[in-house]
């Protein structure tokens, strides 16, 4: 996806269910540091375990990175958003954006999975 500065390239991983983010990675992009380059961050790499990319529909919806931080009382930002990085607004819409589409590809796929898993 891209950001800022660079294209990010990473990894999402997602639980046997397919519905369920475990984690994310970025191994190559070139973001500012201090900045967009805090998708490095463990903190924040740390927010997405347990994220759903499905609505309550059951509509593939991806995680979404959120201007500002994830509102505890809102059910819908606590499963599926994560809080922003402060002055990284493009890194951020970026990584919203490379989500929904890898996602989106591979959307016949993961309803598969989902079907054999009931």
């Amino acid at each position: 996806g891209r950001g800022l500065w660079s294209t990010l390239y990473g990894f999402l991983a997602l639980d046997a269910s397919g519905g369920t983010v475990k984690g994310l990675t970025f191994y190559e992009h070139g973001e500012t540091p201090g900045l967009g380059g805090e998708v490095d961050n463990p903190k924040w790499k740390a927010k997405w375990p347990g994220k759903s990319i499905y609505d309550q529909k059951g509509e593939l919806i991806g995680v979404r990175v959120k201007k500002g931080q994830v509102n505890p009382a809102l059910e819908v930002e606590q499963r599926h958003y994560v809080d922003g990085l402060s002055g990284a607004t493009i890194t951020c819409n970026g990584v919203t954006a490379l989500i929904k589409k890898d996602l989106t590809a591979y959307k016949a796929f993961l309803s598969k999975a989902r079907a054999k898993r009931g």
